[in-house]
């Protein structure tokens, strides 16, 4: 009996991940623009950290660039982008691995 219930727990977990998929950390590379002081980056990465399924979140004043890790399953890199976008700092993504 209870090989059965092994193997029946074994199947629906199987066909529960083959619905949903596994989760995964993806990158996004995206361009800011309109960060002109020190204190810009830092509201930037504050943003984008408060959204669920972020893991990191860099921002570089002088090359205008910022890279965010996060969760695919929680979070989408359109959606940080518009974002940062709507906290006053126009995003563009450039790359996303």
């Amino acid at each position: 009996m209870r090989k059965i219930l092994l193997i029946t727990g074994c199947f629906f977990m199987a066909a529960t991940y083959a619905q949903t998929g596994f989760a995964q950390e993806k990158t996004v590379s995206m361009h800011v623009s309109g960060m002109t002081c020190g204190t810009c980056p830092i509201s930037v990465r504050h943003r984008a950290m408060q959204m669920k399924g972020v893991h990191s979140a860099t921002v570089d004043l002088n090359t205008a660039l910022a890279t965010i890790t996060f969760e695919d399953s929680e979070q989408s890199s359109q959606a940080i982008a518009q974002a940062i976008t709507k906290l006053g700092y126009p995003a563009t993504i450039t790359e996303t691995k």
